[in-house]
């Protein structure tokens, strides 16, 4: 696969990166990319197997860049999803920019892989590519036919296919997964079969959301209620420490406590209350990996008055109390 960085002001190649497509057996290959220099600074890291290869990059250009990127493969597919920035990309079947938000993901196949990614200048962007060979779709329509089998069909009969027409938003699990998925080295000699749980589980979140779109509970939220939705969203984020009620979060969200609990399950996969939850323990794993804070700084931290409320609420969530989890993930690292 080649993957050029190009500045846009002088049309000259900035860097280039050699990145691989799929190894020759099934254990997991990793390879990491670092560019740090007048053009800009990117951390890339690859896994790849024989039946899939993933990366995980964060870039950031002081100039305004296209990374251009063309395989050889035919008949892969990509799982494509945005954790942070926003990207303007051409592909290059349909001859139109693309603007990918925060939080979007799709599921692409096209015959013919050449595209363009359009980088602002000193703008920060972290985007994961998952690429699945032809025989791992395959292996998926044999198992799962009524859910891939279309797939398949619309890639060999169109050349191209796309899960979503419009990108997706993805849920809260699908973020926790392409955030803890490069953690695979947990999983030891199981990395590969770690690895493939996440590709699958990650599928098929997006392809209940796929079957659930045209459902009742998504076509009766205008996009101007979608858009309170995602502000009480980001209310909890921000508030994560000590939040609003229900009904207050709605007031603040300019909707009512019924849309807002039906809407908000629908579009997230989570109650509030669970967003909450599932939000708070997620910093909380990143304090007891990324430092050296007690745990009863880290419950204060994430909005727990008492430590033990926190260790409580931490082993139901993961099976293991906060020093546990500490001193296993950080033996394995």
């Amino acid at each position: 696969m080649t993957i050029k960085l190009i500045s846009t002001d002088l049309y000259e190649v900035s860097e280039k990166f050699p990145i691989h497509t799929f190894s020759m057996d099934n254990k997991v290959a990793e390879n990491r990319y670092l560019m740090d220099n007048c053009n800009g600074k990117a951390t890339i890291t690859e896994l790849r197997t024989c039946h899939y290869c993933m990366s995980d990059a964060t870039i950031r250009c002081y100039k305004d860049c296209t990374l251009f990127s063309e395989t050889d493969n035919s008949n892969v597919f990509w799982l494509c999803a945005i954790l942070c920035g926003n990207n303007k990309h051409l592909q290059h079947y349909k001859q139109k920019d693309e603007i990918w938000l925060t939080g979007q993901v799709n599921l692409l196949a096209y015959r013919d892989f050449r595209m363009n990614d359009f980088y602002e200048n000193n703008k920060s962007l972290r985007v994961v590519h998952v690429m699945l060979s032809a025989e791992y779709m395959e292996r998926l329509v044999n198992c799962y036919p009524y859910l891939f089998e279309t797939v398949i069909n619309h890639l060999l009969s169109k050349g191209s296919f796309r899960l979503f027409a419009r990108n997706m938003m993805f849920c809260p699990e699908v973020k926790s997964i392409l955030n803890n998925m490069f953690n695979y080295k947990m999983a030891g000699n199981a990395a590969a079969l770690y690895l493939d749980a996440k590709i699958q589980e990650i599928l098929s979140l997006l392809m209940c959301q796929s079957t659930q779109r045209d459902c009742s509970a998504y076509t009766c939220y205008s996009k101007r209620d979608n858009d309170k939705l995602f502000h009480a969203k980001a209310i909890i984020e921000q508030e994560y420490r000590n939040p609003p009620s229900l009904h207050q979060l709605a007031i603040i969200a300019g909707t009512n406590t019924c849309k807002l609990k039906i809407g908000f399950k629908a579009l997230f996969g989570a109650t509030v209350f669970e967003y909450l939850f599932n939000y708070r323990m997620e910093l909380a794993c990143r304090h007891l990996l990324d430092t050296e804070k007690s745990i009863q700084e880290i419950a204060e931290v994430i909005g727990y008055e008492y430590h033990s409320h926190f260790s409580t609420a931490f082993k139901r969530k993961f099976g293991l109390s906060p020093m546990e989890y500490r001193k296993v993930r950080l033996r394995k690292l």
